[in-house]
């Protein structure tokens, strides 16, 4: 029979980092069960607590026991059901596993390090059959001199992993959590056996208004064709716009316009969200924050509360009904302009997460400067871990 005890979790907004830490840890021994102890923790922690990183972790390990951790710095961090933006915060879930199911790796910080962490992750992943790889990325660093958005889909496919996770997110530094302490301008993360049950969601801010076209580009991220039609041409008719509008009219229309790019074989509609960069209306061109290629598909599509919330709701009962059995734990990596920026104040987000997977599930997890599924970086979604 599987165990159905909630995970340990626990969280502070104490406005002094080793105070907050300190009654964090308190809660979790409180919590914590006869025998030994969980192997590793996920910590999440505002921004403002960044330079504190390392008491932190040091407090944490010294009063629970538990020896490996690995989190990130967040504008907003989430725990249970509070959305905690921009304000002193800290919370902690313990991933309360069989030692050989859990394993931390990183940080890396460099192709030697890099390259240590994908044997890790490829010899756990073939002991364990298939490996989760929670992931957590400082995005002011680029470990092997190729830019960020390669690096977890080298990771996934070298290592063997289906990745979750996102990107720190800050007013100035933007460190992730490891055993160790605070780890600058580095990745790293945990490895999560698939049996010990585990289930995955990915939910869209966004919604097409439009079908997917075959582009032309006119240079680095300029659109300038849609089915041999002009990008601006396709957008202002999508918009119900006409050939020359009114500059109102327009900004108006595109305050909440982006582009997405479809996701080819995915095993259901999925599509990375970028931002629409500029447009062109004498030469019919459209930016996007994103490198593109003749014979890509894109699509515009807009942000939407009413559809992103049925969408959270739809993916979270999905994951739910797929893990069999009632969640111990949950990791939810949102993006920055989600919560309150799209849903909301009031933590309306988290309110649908916990009506579609169970009141009672702990939940911990942050708030990103890009969210992480699979093996590539997402933008304005919600990215849903059930551990079972």
């Amino acid at each position: 029979m599987s165990d159905a005890t909630p995970f340990p979790f626990a969280w502070s907004e104490a406005d002094n980092a080793a105070v907050a830490a300190r009654a964090v840890a308190q809660e979790l021994v409180g919590q914590m069960r006869q025998g030994p102890r969980p192997k590793l923790g996920l910590l999440y922690i505002s921004d403002l607590f960044a330079d504190d990183m390392d008491a932190v972790v040091e407090i944490l390990s010294s009063a629970t026991g538990v020896a490996e951790w690995t989190g990130a710095a967040a504008l907003g961090v989430i725990a249970g059901r509070k959305e905690l933006f921009e304000s002193p915060a800290l919370a902690v879930m313990l991933l309360d596993l069989p030692d050989d199911a859990v394993q931390p790796y990183g940080p890396i910080t460099d192709a030697a390090s890099f390259e240590v962490a994908v044997e890790q992750a490829a010899s756990f992943s073939e002991d364990a059959g298939a490996a989760l790889g929670i992931i957590h990325m400082d995005p002011t660093g680029d470990p092997l001199g190729q830019g960020l958005g390669s690096l977890p889909g080298m990771l996934a496919d070298a290592g063997g992993l289906y990745l979750v996770g996102g990107l720190a997110s800050g007013r100035d530094a933007m460190p992730i959590a490891a055993t160790a302490g605070l780890a600058a301008r580095a990745v790293g993360g945990a490895l999560v056996a698939l049996e010990s049950g585990v289930a995955t969601g990915v939910s869209q801010g966004c919604r097409p208004i439009g079908p997917a076209r075959t582009i032309t580009v006119e240079g680095d991220g300029v659109i300038g064709r849609m089915d041999d039609t002009p990008a601006m041409s396709v957008l202002l008719a999508e918009l119900g716009l006409s050939a020359e509008p009114d500059v109102a009219d327009l900004r108006e229309a595109l305050r909440d316009i982006h582009i997405a790019l479809p996701i080819a074989g995915a095993d259901r509609e999925d599509y990375l969200v970028r931002n629409l960069t500029g447009i062109d209306v004498q030469r019919g061109l459209v930016g996007i924050s994103e490198a593109v290629a003749d014979g890509d598909r894109a699509m515009f599509c807009r942000r939407d509360r009413t559809s992103a919330a049925e969408d959270l709701n739809r993916m979270a009962k999905d994951a739910r009904r797929r893990l069999g059995r009632p969640p111990r734990g949950a990791l939810y990596v949102s993006c920055l302009a989600r919560g309150p920026n799209l849903f909301g104040p009031g933590d309306q987000e988290l309110a649908i997460l916990h009506a579609a997977i169970g009141g009672d599930c702990p939940v911990v997890g942050f708030f990103a400067n890009g969210e992480i599924a699979h093996d590539r970086i997402y933008g304005y979604t919600g990215v849903l871990t059930l551990f079972g």
